[in-house]
């Protein structure tokens, strides 16, 4: 065999490595518990970053939607209230998001309801997928909330790291802010 021919055997081995290992992986494990960052990868929507196969946003158009269908996305998390979505948005989202084939998940979060419960909540989206996921609030504030809450409660991340990688990912509010750090405390 050829030398090229080598290194293509040897690309391929890696490929392979690689996709077996990512088969193998839950989501949050090959989003890591790293920091969200800045991403431009789905058009049409605003504050949208990425944790590895995890996507945080503002509130989507229908552009974006597509555009996530079509980037291997399965699961939209709509974190907004049904009176957001009926004042704040011109089409039916959940509705969309099935006639794209993806799975709809309404988890409503407000300043004045956020709980820990809301965390295990997405703990149970994740933990029943391994492909990619985008969670969406109106403008990625609770995204980021509801992100580090779940990174504290379930993925062991301290208090303060948690809320750090939650700011990454859109977190802004003070009075979030605070919410995770009463769940935090015994």
């Amino acid at each position: 065999m050829s030398k090229v021919g080598i290194d293509y055997v040897f690309i391929g081995l890696g490929g392979l490595i690689l996709m077996v290992s990512g088969a193998c992986s839950t989501p949050v494990s090959r989003a890591g518990i790293g920091y969200a960052e800045s991403s431009r990868d789905l058009p049409g929507v605003t504050n949208l970053s990425r944790d590895g196969m995890i996507y945080f946003a503002g509130q989507p158009s229908r552009q974006t939607l597509e555009a996530a269908s079509q980037r291997g996305v399965k699961t939209i998390v709509n974190l907004r209230t049904a009176d957001e979505m009926r004042s704040g948005v011109d089409f039916d989202e959940g509705e969309t998001v099935q006639q794209l084939g993806m799975k709809y998940v309404n988890i409503p979060v407000t300043p004045e309801s956020f709980a820990p419960a809301d965390a295990d909540r997405l703990h149970e989206v994740l933990g029943h997928t391994t492909d990619p996921v985008l969670i969406h609030c109106g403008s990625s504030n609770r995204v980021g909330a509801l992100w580090a809450m779940y990174l504290h409660r379930r993925r062991g991340l301290t208090v303060d790291e948690a809320i750090e990688r939650g700011r990454r990912a859109g977190l802004k509010s003070d009075q979030l802010t605070e919410s995770i750090r009463k769940a935090s405390q015994p």
